[in-house]
């Protein structure tokens, strides 16, 4: 493949683009930009035109200078927005961790799935170890279904249909007791109970999960997990706002 068509490389190019602009040189002209990454001026501009058309470049009509645009801005307020829910949420994370000694997750939605962004682990010997950044179907789990409870019903009917794991009155008595219990769901002897985070304007922006062996997690103790994990969701609602 001719290195013009293969697509990594022209992803490490439009990088490169979005390189060039720091601060002190926030408005640059096609030339600076093809001087800069040292490429030809079709090509610079073919990029920079995927590139507008994306809106991670805005162009000014009348000086022809191209700024970053405003996806750039959008994805950099996500990411502080992760930064600031696992700050907000760890320390909680780590009380409830410390009453049972059982590994307790923060997952959030990316694209058709949810990832871990932070995690307390248990001690105990026999753990269900989670690490951040794994990822897993929104369909299966506690966390997922939480997180997929609050999806607007389109996309909910869409992942449904292609994984008719759960059903939608299963979701909707998920919302209304608001929490989610797995017992072995995606892993046999492994349970789960999740419950949703919600943010200052009463949006689920992430699901905060405790998990272990199934037989730590049945008998009479049960709904005490249950209640502590709701509880612990809620104070980090409040701590955000909510």
């Amino acid at each position: 493949m001719a290195a013009k068509d293969n697509p990594v490389r022209s992803i490490e190019r439009a990088l490169d683009i979005l390189d060039c602009f720091e601060p002190g040189r926030l408005e640059l002209s096609l030339t600076d930009i093809a001087t800069g990454i040292g490429l030809s001026m079709s090509t610079t501009s073919r990029i920079t035109a995927t590139l507008e058309a994306r809106d991670y470049l805005a162009r000014n009509i009348d000086t022809q200078r191209y700024s970053l645009g405003s996806r750039i801005a959008q994805i950099g307020a996500l990411g502080l927005s992760n930064m600031e829910l696992r700050k907000v949420a760890l320390p909680f994370m780590r009380d409830l961790n410390a009453v049972y000694n059982e590994g307790v997750s923060l997952y959030v939605i990316q694209g058709e799935e949810r990832i871990c962004v932070e995690r307390v682990e248990s001690t105990q010997p026999l753990r269900r170890v989670i690490n951040v950044g794994d990822r897993h179907p929104l369909t299966r789990g506690a966390a997922g279904r939480v997180l997929l409870a609050y999806l607007p019903q389109a996309f909910r009917e869409r992942l449904l249909a292609q994984d008719p794991f759960t059903t939608e009155d299963a979701l909707a008595e998920l919302r209304h007791g608001g929490y989610a219990v797995s017992l072995g769901e995606r892993e046999e002897g492994v349970s789960s109970i999740a419950a949703p985070i919600q943010d200052a304007r009463c949006e689920v922006v992430a699901a905060l999960a405790m998990s272990g062996p199934s037989v730590r997690f049945e008998g009479p103790g049960f709904s005490d997990k249950v209640a502590k994990v709701k509880k612990t969701a809620e104070l980090v609602s409040k701590a955000l706002g909510r």
